[in-house]
């Protein structure tokens, strides 16, 4: 009985030292993928950056021209009749657009990433300047191969007209 006791702790032993150092639990529950587009010519020229996938496309707020006049600022209220939105719908792609510099705009995808776009610089006007369609090949920069981690996808140039 003695020994059949001194085995069991030396299974226990052995069995919590493996599971605490064991690398199969993946403690990451999310992460944000990101590829960046550069803007090559007339950058200056690009207010708004596009991108299209899977039928489904977005703009990136437009930049605003300097002004002297104060920025409004406009309080949202809510609609009581109106129903709250809800999360997006299973197989939605969520992304957002952000301005680096004036020549580097960045994509980020919080949920998966596509593996087309198609990217547009938009001009003030509303001109689409350039448009191009790529497959953007992902690699990961985080994580671990079991558990996934956040990708990058290799830059997207856009040649904008002068």
């Amino acid at each position: 009985m003695r020994r059949l006791r001194l085995l069991g702790l030396a299974a226990v032993a052995v069995l919590s030292s493996t599971v605490s150092g064991c690398s199969w639990a993946c403690t990451t529950i999310g992460w944000i993928d990101a590829v960046n587009v550069e803007l090559d010519g007339n950058a200056g020229a690009v207010v708004a950056v596009e991108v299209c996938t899977d039928g489904v496309c977005a703009s990136s707020v437009p930049l605003l021209p300097a002004s002297d006049e104060p920025l409004q600022v406009m309080t949202a209220v809510p609609d009581a009749s109106a129903t709250p939105s809800s999360a997006p719908a299973d197989g939605a792609l969520l992304f957002s657009t952000e301005r680096i510099d004036e020549g580097t705009w960045r994509i980020s995808f919080p949920t998966r990433s596509p593996d087309s776009l198609t990217i547009r610089a938009v001009a003030a006007t509303g001109e689409v300047l350039a448009e191009r369609e790529v497959t953007v090949e992902w690699e990961r920069v985080g994580g671990s191969e079991q558990c996934g981690g956040p990708s990058e996808g290799q830059p997207i140039r856009l040649d904008i007209p002068s």
